[in-house]
């Protein structure tokens, strides 16, 4: 007669399944590296894991997005630094025509070669990034052009956030070239956390944020007095047609050209400063943001990442009891009446 009951067979068959989950467990956790592999091996700790990835893909993010500045960026400084050189010639051109020593046929030749400056810098100041949207629009980066024709002037440029750009419209006929959001504003990118979440016309109070591009008004503006008849926008570009019409009379340079082109190329140098001031405020975003990334990964590795040592150690122990315990549920089934008889 057998003296083992269903209640002694019960707790060996659940002692025996408990230490035998133990051991599963145990190689898990060896066989991932890792302390949590499910919600249920710590509930907290699970909670604090995800967030730290959350916030370590926030950092990857912005780390490509810092990416994308610099890319941006570097397409607008070829195109300033390209602006520059090409307004050092023009200068170089008008100091050399100044001179009386030419002839008109002198300075006829050269406002050839002046416009095709003019045209290599009317390419450039309506340069547009890889996306192909205008960099030097302000807002309107989907415009056609960022300088058009003055229709107050005729011959000369205007910005199209200036008001001489009024009653002109895009190669469809409909839509006016003129838009006031090109003076406002400009792309901005997000390459860091934020302190207050709000943006403001000027970025330069806020680290977490670059601008990826310009108002062209402000670029390629010149801040000294023009001798242009008439009121066209002051720009480097009506200075190279001022220029070139006065050559091309065989006339000398008109008066200020020199001092336009001059105060053309230094605001073109501040800006391109600017630029590679923006570009270092991002790659100090990213040795930051990677600084970062580094103790919270270290924080998620103490919260996740298992111990080697302690797991094998674990893994043995829950072994020897599963031993024991399949030991001891042998022994219980074949006891029997004639055990204590003997």
């Amino acid at each position: 007669m057998r003296v083992s009951t269903n209640q002694f067979q019960s707790q060996g068959i659940n002692s025996i399944q408990k230490h035998q989950a133990d051991v599963l467990d145990a190689q898990l956790k060896l066989s991932t590296g890792k302390r949590v592999n499910a919600a249920s091996d710590d509930p907290v700790a699970t909670n604090q894991i995800h967030s730290l990835n959350r916030t370590m893909s926030t950092i990857d993010q912005y780390a490509k997005n810092g990416d994308f500045a610099k890319s941006q960026l570097v397409q607008e400084e070829t195109a300033i630094a390209d602006s520059i050189t090409q307004l050092q010639r023009a200068r170089e051109l008008a100091i050399q025509m100044s001179n009386d020593t030419y002839s008109a046929t002198d300075r006829q030749a050269a406002a050839a070669e002046v416009d095709q400056i003019l045209q290599q810098t009317k390419g450039m100041m309506n340069y547009r990034n890889s996306e192909g949207e205008l960099i030097f629009a302000g807002s309107s980066v989907q415009a056609e052009q960022a300088f058009v024709e003055d229709v107050n002037n005729p011959g000369y440029y205007a910005y199209i956030g200036s008001t001489n750009a009024i009653g002109q419209f895009e190669s469809d006929g409909v839509t006016p070239v003129y838009d006031e959001l090109a003076g406002y504003g400009s792309r901005f990118v997000q390459i860091g956390f934020d302190a207050d979440n709000r943006l403001t016309a000027d970025d330069k109070g806020d680290s977490s944020r670059v601008r990826i591009a310009d108002n062209g008004e402000k670029v390629f503006g010149i801040n000294t007095t023009t001798a242009f008849t008439g009121t066209p926008d002051s720009n480097v570009l009506n200075v190279l047609v001022e220029l070139k019409n006065s050559l091309s009379t065989g006339s000398a340079p008109p008066a200020g050209a020199l001092d336009d082109l001059l105060g053309g190329i230094q605001q073109l140098s501040v800006v391109r400063a600017e630029i590679g001031g923006r570009q270092n405020r991002i790659e100090a975003q990213y040795n930051a943001g990677e600084s970062f990334k580094i103790a919270l990964e270290e924080r998620r590795m103490g919260l996740e990442d298992m111990d080697i040592v302690k797991g094998v150690t674990d893994l043995t122990k829950s072994q020897n009891a599963l031993d024991m315990a399949q030991q001891v549920f042998t022994r219980v089934q074949s006891m029997s009446l004639f055990d204590y008889l003997r």
